[in-house]
C-alpha cells in the first residue's frame, strides 16, 4: 500500500490558478489571514495517509472520523498512528486561542496545531482539504507552506427560514455540512412565522397539529397579482424533537451552534391559529397564513401569554444548548394592542408611554425568563424601540443604524443589513432570474461588505461580534432553490466573516472560487451559475455619440462571445472591446472556458434613441431610484413588471421632466411607460403632455394624451404610452405628467394617494 511520501519538485512560481490534475493549490475560502509559501518544493500524498495525535483532545475522535470520511472523497485513506514524524501530525498547543490554527507543510510532512477545543483542528483540516484537487487523482502534490490563521469575528452565521416553506431535516443537514467547509459556526433556524410552526412542542401539540399546515400558497410575488393567486398544494411539515436533537448533534460535530428563533410578539399567526386565546381577540379568525405580508395578529401580552411562551421556550432550551435564543421582535404592528382593553390597561398599570414601550416591556419579561435559564436573547433591531432589554444582543437588519446604536449602548451586535446580507434577493438579472423577494445583491456586493462601521470608535467596534447571511423563505420552496439562493454568495459571506479586510481581494477570491465551484458541482450543490454568466453595462459615449456596452463576467480567464440580434450560438464572435450601439439592439452573450460554454446564454435589449444618455431634471425629484440614479430614465433600458429596479418612482401627483437633447434634433414622437402594481399603490399616469423648446426658456405644447388602461387584468402591467406629433426641431423636451390620482375603489388602500413609476423616455 502507498504511504505518504515526500517529493521535492522545483517550480519557478506558485499562483492561485487552475491546478494540474494531481497538483493541489491554495484556493482556500475563506482566505487565511497569514499564509507563506516556504519554497518551491512540494509534498506528495500517496493513496494512504498516516496521521498521529500527540495528545488526544475531547473531540478528537469526531474530528478524525470527519477527516477520514472527507479524504475518501479524494480516494485517500487515513491510517492512524500513535506517533511519528511522517504523515500528518496533530499537535495540541494551548497557547493558540479557540478556532485559531497553524498548518505547516515541510520535510516533516503536514503538521496541524490548535488548542484542545478541537475547532482549530477542524478548520485546519478544512484548509488542507481545499488545497487538494477538486477532482480525484493519485499522488497529490502540496506546496511547502505555513499558515497561521484565526477568524476575524467570533460569530459567523447563516440563517435559513424553514417557517414560510418547510425544508426537510436532510436539507438542513446538507446545509450544515456546506457551512462547515467554509468555517461558518452559527446556524440560525427561523422556526416559526405566520405561515407555519415547524418545531414540536409536547405541551402544546396543536402548534404542529394545526400550525404546521396550510392548504395552499400564493403563486408569484406577493405584490404582483391583484387579486392574489394561489396553488392547490398543501404545505406542511415540522421537526420532531428527535429531529432537532439530530440536527443539533450533527452541527456540534462540525463546530456549528444552532440558534433557534421563536418569533414574538408579531409574526405569530400560525401559533394563534392553534391557540387563539393568546391573541387580543377582537373578533379575528386566526389562520395559518397562505400569503406573505405583515399581519396585525400578534400575541396579547397578558400573563397567560407570557406563561405560554415560557413553556415553549423551556422545551426549546432543552433541545438547543446554544447560549443564544432568538426571539424575533421585528415587524410587530401595534393596531391590535391599541384596540385591546387589556393592553391599554397594562400600559396604564405599568406606567408605559405607548405601545412601543409595551413591546419593550414584553421583551424584558421574556429576556428575564431566558436569563434565568442561563441563556441570552437575540432580537431583530426593532427590540431597540421603547428601550433595549438589559442583556440582549441586537441583530441589525434595517441597515446598520440599529447595530450602531446598540454598540454605542455597549450591547453585543450581529450585523446583517439587507443591502449586503439578505441572500433572498436577486443575484442575477431579475428580468430572467427565478422569483425572489426583490432588490439585487450580486456576489461581489456581498464580498464588499465590511461589518465594522467607520462611525464607531475602537472600543465600540468590540461589540460587533460578527455578521450573518439571511436566507428568508417566502419564495424558497425546494432544496434546489435554497441552494441556488445560498451559493456561491455564502462563500463570499464566509470570507467577510473570517478574513481581515486588509487580506481580502475580490480578484483573488474569484480565482479561488473557480476551483470551489467545481467542488460544489461535484457535491451536487445547485449553485447559481451567474458566476459564469455575462452581464451588460451601458453608458452614453459623448465622443462617439452612441451607447457603449461593456460585457463582463465574474469568472476569471476564458472568453466572452456575443452576437447582436441573433441568439444562434454558432454565430457568436469573441468580445474584445466595448460595443457601440446607435439603434435598438438586443445583445446575446455567453462565457466560455477551454472552449466550453460555462453558463447560460444571457441577453439584454437596449433601446437607443434621441433621448438615450440625455440629461434631465425631475421636479419634484424621484422618490426612489434603485439603479442608475439621475439617469435611469434615459439609460436605454425599459422596465419590466417582475422587479422594480429599473423604475423611478414619484410621490407627487404632478411631475415635470425637463430633458436636454444632445443637439438640436428633428423630433416627431415621444414614448414612455408607466407601471401598474396596485399592491404597491402604483397606478399609471392619467395624462401626459409634451412641450418643446429651442432655448430651454420658452416652451410650447405639441402633444397631449389621456391614456386608457385595461384594469380588468390581474397581474402587474407595464403600460406603454406614445405621443406622436408633426415633425419639428427642438433642443429641449418637457414632459408634464399627471399621476394616477388616488388608488381606485376596490383595490388596496383605496382612496389613498398613489405613486407614479416611470421607466424610459424615448424620443424619435
Amino acid at each position: 500500500m502507498k504511504k505518504l511520501i515526500l517529493l521535492f519538485t522545483a517550480l519557478s512560481c506558485w499562483a492561485c490558478t487552475t491546478p494540474t490534475d494531481n497538483q493541489g493549490d491554495m484556493s482556500i475560502i475563506p482566505c487565511p489571514n497569514k499564509m507563506e509559501v516556504k519554497s518551491n518544493n512540494f509534498l506528495t500524498l500517496g493513496n494512504e495517509v498516516s496521521i498521529s495525535i500527540d495528545t488526544p483532545f475531547p473531540t478528537s475522535g469526531g474530528v478524525m472520523q470527519y477527516f477520514s470520511d472527507r479524504l475518501k472523497e479524494h480516494h485517500l485513506t487515513l491510517v492512524q498512528k500513535t506517533s511519528g514524524k511522517e504523515g500528518i501530525r496533530l499537535v495540541v498547543d494551548s497557547r493558540l486561542p479557540d478556532e485559531a490554527y497553524e498548518l505547516i507543510i515541510d520535510t516533516q510532512g503536514i503538521t496541524l496545531r490548535a488548542n484542545d477545543s478541537g475547532a482549530g483542528f477542524f478548520y485546519a483540516i478544512q484548509s488542507l482539504l481545499q488545497m487538494l484537487p477538486a477532482t480525484n487523482s493519485d499522488n497529490v502534490s502540496l506546496p511547502y507552506l505555513e499558515i497561521k490563521d484565526a477568524p476575524r469575528f467570533s460569530y459567523r452565521g447563516a440563517m435559513i427560514d424553514v417557517a414560510r416553506n418547510f425544508q426537510s431535516k436532510e436539507t438542513v443537514l446538507k446545509f450544515i455540512d456546506l457551512m462547515s467547509v467554509y468555517k461558518m459556526n452559527h446556524l440560525h433556524l427561523h422556526l416559526t412565522d405566520d405561515q407555519g410552526w415547524r418545531i414540536e412542542i409536547k405541551k402544546y401539540p396543536q402548534l404542529t397539529d394545526i400550525g404546521s399546515s396550510r392548504p395552499r400558497t400564493m403563486t408569484g410575488h406577493s405584490d404582483y397579482y391583484f387579486p392574489r393567486r394561489f396553488d392547490t398544494i398543501p404545505q406542511k411539515g415540522f421537526y420532531t424533537q428527535e429531529d432537532i436533537k439530530e440536527i443539533v448533534r450533527y452541527a456540534q460535530e462540525r463546530f456549528i451552534t444552532v440558534i433557534p428563533e421563536i418569533e414574538m410578539p408579531g409574526h405569530s399567526s400560525a401559533a394563534l391559529a392553534a391557540y387563539p386565546q393568546y391573541s387580543c381577540g377582537l373578533g379575528k379568525n386566526y389562520v395559518v397564513r397562505d400569503y406573505m405580508d405583515i399581519f396585525d395578529e400578534v400575541y396579547c401580552p397578558h400573563e397567560g401569554t407570557i406563561q405560554f411562551l415560557q413553556d415553549i421556550l423551556s422545551e426549546v432550551m432543552e433541545l438547543f444548548p446554544s447560549q443564544y435564543i432568538h426571539i424575533g421582535g421585528d415587524e410587530c404592528p401595534k393596531k391590535a394592542w391599541k384596540a385591546c382593553s387589556k393592553c391599554q390597561a397594562l400600559i396604564k398599570k405599568e406606567g408605559l408611554k405607548d405601545e412601543h414601550e409595551l413591546q419593550s416591556w414584553f421583551i424584558h419579561r421574556i429576556e428575564k425568563f431566558v436569563n434565568s435559564k442561563g441563556r441570552n436573547i437575540i432580537g431583530w433591531d426593532e427590540i431597540l424601540e421603547g428601550g433595549l432589554a438589559p442583556n440582549a444582543t441586537v441583530m441589525s437588519w434595517r441597515g446598520e443604524q440599529g447595530g450602531i446604536a446598540a454598540a454605542q449602548m455597549k450591547h453585543k451586535v450581529i450585523m446583517t443589513p439587507g443591502d449586503y446580507c439578505y441572500i433572498d434577493h436577486y443575484q442575477e438579472d431579475p428580468e430572467f432570474a427565478p422569483l425572489a423577494i426583490g432588490s439585487y445583491l450580486p456576489l461581489d456586493s456581498v464580498y464588499a461588505y465590511n461589518p465594522l462601521p467607520g462611525i464607531l470608535n475602537q472600543e465600540e467596534r468590540k461589540y460587533i461580534i460578527g455578521t450573518q447571511a439571511n436566507l428568508w423563505g417566502e419564495y424558497v420552496q425546494t432544496p434546489d432553490y435554497l441552494e441556488y439562493m445560498a451559493f456561491p454568495r455564502l462563500l463570499a459571506m464566509a470570507e467577510v466573516q473570517w478574513t481581515e479586510t486588509k487580506n481580502k481581494n475580490i480578484e483573488d477570491f474569484l480565482k479561488r472560487l473557480k476551483k470551489n465551484f467545481i467542488w460544489l458541482d461535484n457535491k451536487g450543490v445547485n449553485a447559481c451559475r451567474n458566476f459564469y454568466e455575462v452581464s451588460f453595462q451601458g453608458r452614453w459615449n459623448k465622443e462617439k455619440s452612441g451607447q457603449e456596452i461593456t460585457l463582463k463576467t465574474l469568472c476569471p480567464g476564458g472568453e466572452i462571445r456575443y452576437a447582436l440580434n441573433d441568439s444562434t450560438e454558432d454565430h457568436f464572435q469573441t468580445y474584445t472591446s466595448p460595443l457601440l450601439l446607435n439603434s435598438e439592439t438586443e445583445i446575446f452573450a455567453a462565457f466560455y472556458l477551454n472552449n466550453k460554454r460555462m453558463g447560460n446564454i444571457t441577453r439584454k435589449r437596449f433601446t437607443v434613441n434621441k433621448a438615450t444618455g440625455c440629461d434631465y431634471i425631475c421636479t419634484p425629484k424621484a422618490g426612489w431610484e434603485h439603479i442608475h440614479k439621475g439617469y435611469g430614465l434615459t439609460d436605454g433600458l425599459r422596465g419590466y413588471t417582475k422587479d422594480m429596479r429599473q423604475w423611478s418612482s414619484f410621490y407627487e401627483d404632478t411631475l415635470k421632466i425637463d430633458l436636454s437633447l444632445h443637439k438640436r434634433e428633428t423630433v416627431r414622437q415621444v414614448k414612455l411607460a408607466s407601471l401598474w402594481r396596485p399592491w404597491n399603490k402604483i397606478w399609471p399616469a392619467r395624462q401626459v403632455q409634451v412641450w418643446i423648446s429651442q432655448d430651454g426658456l420658452s416652451y410650447h405644447p405639441v402633444a397631449q394624451i389621456r391614456p386608457t388602461y385595461d384594469f380588468t387584468r390581474t397581474e402587474a402591467t407595464r403600460f406603454p404610452i406614445s405621443l406622436s406629433f408633426s415633425k419639428t426641431t427642438a433642443k429641449f423636451i418637457r414632459l408634464i405628467i399627471s399621476g394616477g390620482g388616488n388608488c381606485h375603489k376596490g383595490y388596496y388602500k383605496e382612496g389613498n394617494p398613489s405613486e407614479l413609476a416611470l421607466d424610459e423616455i424615448e424620443i424619435y
